[in-house]
Formats: structure tokens, sequence, C-alpha cells
């Protein structure tokens, strides 16, 4: 009973942190460009990752437990992992994936337990992480570019248009995340009542008090961006987020939101683009996992 408590105030935990730090992706436009208040794109973000872990969450109910087994004290090892891996990547100010992380070090306990986990699942999950990014790269650009190509008659019918979709886009952005990433943080300890309310007062909490600088630095660098690419960026990465979800593959939001922006920007062959920052991202896709794979092995 005491490692129940303990596993859902970890869940608690990272719920707050996940929900502080990525709740800028989902409405970061939004709040920069002053379309709404930032009180409001704040309480928005985090109903959308409310109704997404409540609706939709169960979707990923049963997909760590194809991977380890489903005993207390493994599941404080992926919670006390995670735990470890965010704040030596904060600390390092390198981005970090929650759902790379604990697949990894659940794939890590399932081979040192000698578990007999469904391998045609990791594979799925592997090849959708590859796929996934380009998916989003490849849409984005292409949609972007052709939407570049429609003249615009009424310049201020069409700002109100993308305000108005910018909107709700943001909304179904952070729902997407909630029934994915926070569906999956759910799923350690999926048998108790206390764990979707838990996580629901921690993620208000995170987008409320541990917000305010990521939002601030992510909102004005989406706010440089115009709204039509912001719009593409967030709608082929929601898309993709849920198609996974109704899957139950756990997929990052912030792996198909990054390729996606990314697309947008090779959609304009006049403006350079800084491709550091996005290898950067993308090495880190391949280290947290494998990262968390080797931790999970080691201590379990």
């Amino acid at each position: 009973m005491i490692s129940l408590y303990i596993a859902i105030a970890l869940i608690g935990i990272l719920s707050a942190v996940v929900s502080g730090n990525n709740i800028s992706a989902a409405v970061g436009t939004i709040v920069g460009s002053r379309i709404v208040s930032r009180h409001f794109g704040l309480t928005l973000g985090a109903t959308g990752f409310s109704l997404g872990l409540i609706i939709e969450g169960r979707f990923l109910s049963n997909s760590l437990f194809l991977i380890m087994p489903e005993k207390s004290n493994l599941i404080l090892i992926v919670l006390g992992v995670s735990i470890i891996m965010f704040i030596i990547a904060t600390l390092a100010r390198i981005p970090l994936s929650l759902i790379m992380a604990i697949v990894g070090t659940s794939i890590g306990i399932g081979l040192r337990t000698g578990y007999n986990y469904d391998s045609l699942y990791v594979i799925m999950i592997i090849a959708l992480w590859i796929v996934a990014p380009i998916l989003a790269i490849l849409s984005s650009y292409f949609l972007n570019l052709n939407l570049s190509k429609i003249g615009v008659k009424n310049v201020w019918a069409t700002a109100r248009f993308y305000k108005l979709f910018l909107v709700t886009i943001s909304f179904l952005t952070a729902f997407t995340l909630g029934a994915n990433t926070f569906g999956l943080l759910a799923s350690l300890e999926r048998s108790s009542y206390l764990t979707i309310p838990t996580m629901i007062i921690a993620i208000f909490l995170g987008a409320a008090f541990m917000s305010s600088g990521v939002i601030r630095r992510i909102s004005q660098d989406m706010y440089g961006m115009r709204y039509q690419n912001a719009t593409v960026s967030l709608l082929v990465s929601s898309i993709l987020v849920e198609g996974a979800t109704f899957f139950a593959l756990p997929l990052p939001s912030t792996q198909t939101l990054t390729s996606s922006v990314f697309g947008t920007g090779l959609s304009y062959k006049t403006k350079a683009m800084q491709i550091r920052p996005f290898l950067i991202i993308v090495i880190m896709w391949v280290v947290s996992p494998l990262l968390g794979m080797a931790l999970g092995y080691l201590i379990a």
C-alpha cells in the first residue's frame, strides 16, 4: 500500500513537470500573439490535457505492461529513473521526452527480468518513432507550400479565421498530448482510483506555477512564425499523435511538433534554416530511450 501511494505521488510530480514544460507547445502561439490572455491560454491547455487523459488515456492503459511486468517495485523504478533523467536534462538544458524515457526504461526492465514482452509491439513503437518525424516534416512542408500559393483576397478575414482556428487547434494539441503522454503515465497505476484525480490536480498546478519561463520563451519563438505556419505545425502534429493514440502506441508530441515546425520552415526556399538545434533534438530522440533502457536494465 505504501508503494502505491509513493507511485501516485511520483506520478503527480511528473504530471506537474510535464504540464509545465509542454503546455507552451500547445498554447504558446495564441498566448505569444495575444489572441488570448496567458491565464486563458494556460487554462485551455490544462483543460485539454485533462480531457485527453480522461477520455482517451485508457487507450494506452495496457501499453507498458506489454513490455515489462506489472510489479510495484518495478513501477517505482520506472518513475524514479524518469524523474532522474528529467532533472539531468533540466540541469543540462537539453530537451527530453518523457514518453521515450518511460518506454526505454520499461524495455530495459523487461530485458533484465527476462519478461516475455511483446516484441512486435516494441518494433511498432520504434518504427513509429522513426516514421512519424518524417511524415510530420513532409506533411507540413507540402501543406504549407500549397497554402502559400493560395491568393488571399481579404487579409483581415483570413487573419480572423487563422486566429479562431489556432485557438481550436491549440486545444486539440493539448488534448492529444493529454491522451498519449499523460495516458501512458497514468497506465503505471491504472488500477487505483486516485491516479487520475491526482494527475489532473498536478496538471493544473504545473500549468499555473511551472510554465512561466517556458511559455514566455516558446511563445516568443512561435509568435515569430506566421499564423499559417503555426496552424499547419500544430494540425499535423495533433493528427499524428491522435492516430498513434488510437492504435495504443506512445508517440511524443514534442517529436511530431518539432518536426512539423522544421517542415514548415523548409517550405520557404528564401529563408535560411538553422539545422543545428534540430539535430540536437534528433540526437536526444535516440539518446533518451537508450539511456532509459540502460538505467532500467542496471537498476532492476
